[in-house]
């Protein structure tokens, strides 16, 4: 009899502590799913535009002038002066931090940098994997260390042709740090096509390598060439195992084969991966099942109280029975409030951040962050600028187009500022049409700049879905952090001069 109730504890404590694991780890997986979603989204939103930059630089012919290649004649100073020249304001304008030409040995001979010391003008990169592929006539993208020590970031590269032949490459590479908010989650981390992790939120895990990556199967040679190192770390991740005894023999098999080991951590993960579009990287988001300690001791705790149960119901069985279906009742309902409650607050945490139609960020969260930053300022003393930017004649096009146009616009508007800006920088939705940039570290003549070339840039856009194809015009005011502002101040200001740049005409910058 004691062995039959001990056996009827044993499943009930499995059972309902059994339940409510499986509700944790489904959580965790819907968080970590969310994140992974969120940095394929970043990944894809900031690089969607940089792949052109070297094809398109490869079609100026003043960089085609620097290289011999050809038969072409042989290449005067001041040729290689204005190539430089031309690099270093394509840089900025582009908002990458290198642009190099290389020539079909592999030497650099005209650089964004040339001004550095020492200068990559002269140096051989013949064996840099971004080269050698587009010197075979590829496109190119990867993440690599590169040959500046202490500054890997992700390459893009092309072929440069003079008549059909080919006589060079153009090559650009945007640093990590510049990208550092992709992992700025809980303890993600990012791996390039080889299984090497380039970024992590955890900067300990990074030039570590996953075990089905294919790092291993790299030469000597071609790993330093990439990574300018041979021996990797493996991540600290693995099958999640059950402890020894009897500590957790009751977690179902389809659960542990769910969750993960990691960083010899005791309690389990939940690790996603999402494949991104851009350099075969592959994004990983990990979330701790945050309940298994309590849920562990909570089966030693229920396994006991249920044996007694069981016992006195073998005296008592019709209050034994009441007891278990009142019990079961209970933990139903809590466990329908407590997955409704937790989905609700996912979603609000999600929506109290970031706007549904265009990623940016909401009005209550971007000030949020604009009291931090200008705190920050304050003390460092520090220069910062806002820009409030309003889309023009948004209502006409509305009108005239319909709704469904008008959030493309305002969506592609989001889009174009998200690749002009650096990534530090803020984007937020503060009103129907209206949106304010946060430009930390920048001078109000830096923000005129930026505002200036965001306004360029959507006049060149187009909508394809309207007919006639629709183009559509943004005007920017603009304001530099003064002693004893406030978040509200510096947006007050803004918006005069918005007022000002509207009242002058439209599709102008204005500083206030």
């Amino acid at each position: 009899m004691l062995v039959a109730c001990w056996v009827a504890a044993d499943r009930t404590a499995t059972s309902l502590v059994g339940d409510k694991l499986a509700q944790s780890v489904d959580a965790g997986q819907t968080v970590a799913d969310r994140v992974a979603d969120g940095m394929v989204h970043a990944i894809n939103t900031d690089l969607s535009m940089v792949r052109a930059i070297p094809s398109t630089l490869a079609e100026v012919d003043l960089l085609r002038d620097v290289l011999p290649g050809g038969g072409a004649r042989p290449v005067g100073p001041d040729v290689t002066g204005r190539a430089n020249e031309f690099l270093r304001g394509a840089q900025g304008y582009f908002g990458v931090d290198r642009v190099w030409v290389i020539d079909t040995s592999g030497v650099c001979v005209a650089a964004s940098n040339y001004r550095d010391a020492p200068s990559p003008i002269g140096q051989s990169v013949a064996n840099m994997p971004y080269v050698t592929h587009a010197l075979l006539g590829e496109r190119f993208e990867s993440y690599a260390a590169g040959w500046e020590r202490q500054a890997p970031g992700l390459y893009f590269s092309a072929p440069m042709y003079r008549e059909g032949v080919l006589i060079g490459v153009v090559m650009t590479k945007i640093g990590l740090t510049r990208l550092r908010h992709w992992v700025g989650s809980g303890e993600s981390f990012i791996t390039d096509g080889n299984g090497v992790v380039v970024m992590a939120n955890d900067p300990r895990f990074e030039n570590r390598f996953m075990l089905d990556g294919k790092v291993g199967s790299l030469s000597d040679a071609e790993r330093f060439a990439l990574y300018q190192r041979h021996d990797f770390a493996r991540m600290p991740i693995s099958q999640f195992q059950r402890a020894p005894g009897r500590a957790n023999a009751w977690v179902p098999q389809e659960l542990l084969d769910r969750m993960s080991a990691f960083n010899e951590l005791r309690k389990p993960f939940i690790i996603t991966s999402r494949p991104s579009s851009s350099n075969d990287l592959i994004v990983y988001a990990v979330e701790s099942v945050d309940a298994w300690d309590a849920l562990t001791r909570q089966h030693a705790k229920d396994l006991a109280l249920c044996f007694l149960l069981y016992l006195g119901g073998v005296i008592i069985v019709t209050l034994a029975g009441w007891t278990y279906w009142r019990e079961r009742t209970q933990h139903r309902e809590t466990r329908q409030s407590n997955e409704e409650l937790r989905a609700a607050n996912n979603q609000l945490a999600f929506e109290a951040s970031y706007d549904e139609l265009t990623g940016s960020l909401t009005r209550r969260y971007f000030f949020h962050r604009f009291e931090r930053l200008l705190e920050a300022a304050q003390r460092r003393n520090e220069p910062m600028s806002l820009i409030v930017a309003d889309l023009d004649h948004f209502k006409s096009i509305n009108d005239t187009y319909g709704h469904a146009i008008g959030d493309q616009v305002l969506c592609r508007f989001v889009l174009v500022c998200s690749s002009t800006l650096r990534g530090d920088d803020l984007i937020g939705r503060i009103g129907g049409e209206e949106f304010a940039i946060l430009l930390p570290g920048a001078s109000e003549r830096d923000a005129l700049r930026v505002a200036d070339r965001i306004r360029e840039r959507c006049k060149r856009e187009s909508l394809e879905g309207s007919e006639p194809p629709l183009r559509f015009s943004a005007s920017f005011g603009i304001t530099e952090w003064q002693d004893t502002d406030s978040p509200m101040n510096m947006v007050e200001r803004a918006d005069m001069a918005l007022y000002r740049a509207k009242r002058a005409g439209r599709d102008r910058c204005w500083v206030f």
